[in-house]
């Protein structure tokens, strides 16, 4: 089965379908996150569950637009050489965001995401996950551990940092 790049990189395979809670309940922590039971702060609790609700799912543009859980100017920074990987560098607000995701889906076909760990602390949230998949122009394969760093300022994600293997994504993109 194939999926969108930015839908498979958001799926978390790893997380548990949420159950039925009472409201003043917090949502049962997924394994990626269950190293972190009773260790958060209310504010962390609330932090991580916007982020499970992005990795839970597909469409973080569609889900953005929607539930409002990016700030309007947010930053999304990928690493690596723009001029190698089209959606490497810095895109700014949802606009921004979109045109990343069309670079990204327009360049790499992931086949296998799996969410590993779940990291917070105060305003920061880090989801940490394995994607694997090829290059579109090329066939060729890349793997890669990805941490993705979400910030937060008044309860919006204000910015996005992406770290990976850029090296075995250069390695498939490049014909050469």
């Amino acid at each position: 089965m194939r999926l969108s790049a930015i839908g498979c990189l958001l799926l978390a395979t790893a997380c548990t379908a949420p159950m039925a809670r009472s409201s003043s309940a917090p949502p049962p922590l997924p394994p990626a996150a269950a190293h972190l039971a009773g260790q958060l702060s209310p504010l962390e609790e609330q932090h991580l569950a916007v982020i499970r609700g992005i990795h839970e799912g597909r469409g973080i543009i569609q889900r953005a637009r929607e539930s409002g859980i990016l700030a309007d100017s947010a930053e999304w920074w990928v690493a690596g050489p723009p001029e190698i990987l089209p959606f490497a560098g810095t895109w700014r607000g949802i606009a921004g965001i979109a045109e990343f995701e069309r670079r990204l889906d327009a360049t790499m076909r992931y086949d296998r995401v799996e969410l590993r760990r779940y990291l917070v602390s105060g305003d920061d949230v880090a989801a940490i996950f394995t994607g694997a998949g090829v290059a579109k122009a090329t066939g060729r394969p890349f793997e890669s551990e990805i941490v993705r760093l979400y910030t937060f300022r008044d309860g919006k994600v204000v910015r996005v940092r992406n770290y990976y293997d850029t090296a075995a994504y250069v390695a498939a993109v490049r014909k050469d």
